[in-house]
């Protein structure tokens, strides 16, 4: 009889509550001068481009606030 394998640990980020889990994708066109303003900000808050995206797309349909600097 063959020995059972142990099970191994899930590997990545844990799933979040279903209502904040984000799985829709947006693919949009930008002016170079769109483009570098906001990897500007990204870089002033040490963050992701994506992530700089969407907090400023979430702020404008009024689902957060601005983050503080």
């Amino acid at each position: 009889m063959a020995a059972r394998k142990a099970k191994r640990p899930k590997l990545g980020r844990p799933p979040g509550p279903p209502e904040q889990v984000r799985r829709n994708r947006l693919v949009l066109t930008l002016r170079d001068s769109d483009l570098e303003a906001l990897q500007r900000i990204a870089d002033e808050r040490a963050m992701p481009v994506g992530t700089v995206a969407y907090q400023i797309l979430a702020r404008g349909l009024g689902r957060t606030r601005r983050p503080s600097r």
